[in-house]
């Protein structure tokens, strides 16, 4: 049987302020609450999904296994009682979450496969949702008694505090950076690694429209395209390394009656990061500004293209796509693509995305 270690417990406590600057750190500050809770593991987690979830390395499988078997709509009476306790301020422990006469599957049978068998919850709001800081003890380590729960009480009050700090930092640092993007006459849109909308400037809302909404959170692309690369920068931002920066080829996206846009995918850091707002990347928006008719000629000069090619290449940097520059020119799809090809090779691009943003640099 372990009990809590308060001078530890202390401890941690007067390291949560440094998360609020550095995000990163959160993981280290887990495992330092792990150890003065007598607990096999931590996690922050958000009650309305897992976007942002820290947890320490114990129980990364745990959290990640929980959600990707939907766990919190097996077990809901749990999760119900849980959050209602939460959101309260009080401090969940096990028995408080299923009466005797209950079957508890969470702490019956998911607890056990990860080791675990006794759980606590601390809530921590933030904004309009509320943060779980979840600590799981195994059989041999014994639950959660009483008397901790009032230790554990006091220990709320200064995440609390740390998560309100975090988030208002985040969200000022984000501010900034997207003013500062402003005052450059840059479009800029912030996003987390799912993909969910957390801010657009002042620039950016101008263009968002019927080619890019954001509904239900999401950025909503009309061309399929760009909807299509969109996707996979998403797949890999959900699996970029901590410390790791995403390069990614521009998306262009196609717009009607508008020059099409080109997005870049540029890093976010800092305070940004908090898990509170989970900020992973910035979208800079440009509108890419049709060329004119004697373009052909300078990317001909730029890149050593042929006549042909360099035609080729300026209807391609106004976001006509292949088909269309290749009925444009009355040359067939294949000689198109062959062209292409070319192209790619005399300017060292590998996909159209990349070559309509380099093209564009030179309008």
């Amino acid at each position: 049987m372990v009990a809590i270690d308060i001078r530890r417990l202390q401890y941690a406590s007067m390291h949560l302020s440094d998360v609020v600057a550095e995000p990163a750190r959160w993981a280290e500050v887990l495992e330092e609450i792990t150890q003065a809770v007598g607990a096999i593991g931590a996690g922050l987690i958000p009650q309305t999904g897992s976007e942002g979830a820290v947890a320490t390395a114990n129980l990364r499988d745990c959290l990640e296994t929980y959600v990707r078997e939907s766990w919190t709509e097996q077990d809901r009476v749990s999760h119900l009682r849980s959050r209602a306790l939460l959101m309260r301020g009080e401090i969940a422990l096990d028995r408080d979450l299923a009466n005797a006469d209950d079957r508890a599957p969470f702490f019956e049978e998911f607890l056990p496969r990860f080791d675990g068998r006794w759980w606590a919850g601390i809530g921590i709001r933030s904004g309009s949702d509320i943060w779980s800081l979840t600590m799981h003890r195994s059989l041999r380590q014994g639950p959660y008694e009483q008397s901790e729960r009032a230790i554990l009480q006091q220990f709320s009050l200064r995440l609390n505090e740390v998560g309100s700090l975090a988030e208002l930092a985040g969200r000022v640092t984000l501010s900034a950076v997207a003013n500062s993007f402003d005052q450059m006459g840059k479009a800029v849109v912030a996003i987390d690694e799912t993909g969910r909308f957390i801010h657009a400037n002042a620039a950016a809302t101008q263009l968002l429209g019927a080619a890019i909404q954001v509904a239900g959170g999401r950025l909503i692309f009309r061309d399929r395209h760009a909807a299509a690369e969109y996707s996979k920068v998403i797949e890999r931002l959900r699996g970029l390394r901590e410390g790791k920066i995403l390069c990614a080829p521009p998306i262009i996206v196609r717009r009607e009656n508008a020059t099409p846009l080109a997005i870049r995918i540029l890093p976010v850091d800092g305070a940004a990061k908090s898990p509170f707002l989970s900020a992973r990347a910035l979208l800079l928006l440009n509108e890419i500004m049709g060329p004119a008719k004697s373009d052909w000629q300078a990317f001909s000069r730029a890149f050593g293209l042929t006549p042909a090619e360099a035609r080729l290449a300026a209807l391609l940097a106004i976001g006509d796509s292949l088909e269309n520059a290749a009925s444009a020119l009355g040359i067939t799809r294949e000689t198109a693509r062959s062209r292409l090809k070319s192209i790619f090779q005399k300017t060292d691009t590998h996909r159209q995305g990349q070559l309509v943003a380099l093209l564009a640099s030179l309008v």
